[in-house]
């Protein structure tokens, strides 16, 4: 006998005998109203601060002006880490209207998307130096890429499971767009790899606006 259809595909899809692992909202996702304008300048100002401090601590030690700075795997932490810090806590303050436990994870999750491909960067390089043959731009290029994302692959698991200690059973994937707010990780390390066309585009003086779209990114989570 073949089960009546009815409106609610997630009861239709039971009755079929197929089953879910997500929460109740798999199907039927709460609505929730766009976010407000205030909202966004809270998130971009959150960013934004996020953004600036870690720039001129950096700035301080370096000796340099915020447009000179050298970027490597420290500077990088501390610039990822402070605009996801930023974004989210400017999402959580202006944006009346969302989860501040989702964006709590969001933050988790990002962190660990941040931090873990750019402390991949230096090992990779250091292998890539190993023989003749690996030791070309191209060979870097490829190799940073692949380790990149293997390290977002790797910083998913682990955030989901710190995530889970909070009693959440849903599981934030990797996503296309996690790739492209990870651009301030793959500029980083291209920078880092010394790539001659690179180093021509002057890169590195747009990362603070990739981190600080990065930071605004993780607070619009909602």
């Amino acid at each position: 006998m073949i089960p009546q259809i009815n409106n609610n595909i997630s009861k239709t899809f039971s009755a079929f005998g197929f089953k879910h692992n997500r929460n109740d909202h798999f199907f039927n996702k709460p609505k929730r109203d766009p976010l407000t304008l205030s909202g966004q300048i809270g998130i971009a100002s959150g960013s934004l601060i996020g953004t600036i401090l870690p720039l001129l601590i950096i700035s301080k030690y370096q000796k340099n002006p915020i447009n000179k700075l050298k970027y490597a795997e420290k500077e990088m932490i501390m610039l990822s880490t402070g605009s996801i810090i930023g974004g989210i806590s400017g999402g959580i303050v202006a944006d009346k209207n969302s989860n501040k436990t989702n964006k709590i994870h969001e933050g988790i999750f990002q962190f660990f998307n941040a931090v873990i491909p750019t402390l991949l960067i230096k090992p990779l390089l250091k292998l890539c130096a190993l023989t003749p043959q690996t030791n070309n731009n191209k060979i870097k290029a490829l190799t940073l890429l692949t380790g990149i994302f293997s390290g977002m692959y790797l910083a998913s698991k682990i955030s989901n499971k710190i995530n889970k200690t909070t009693g959440t059973k849903n599981e934030r994937h990797v996503k296309f767009i996690d790739s492209l707010a990870n651009i301030d990780v793959i500029s980083g390390a291209l920078i880092m790899a010394e790539i001659p066309f690179i180093k021509k585009l002057g890169i590195e003086k747009l990362l603070p606006a990739i981190y600080l779209w990065t930071g605004y990114q993780s607070g619009k989570i909602r």
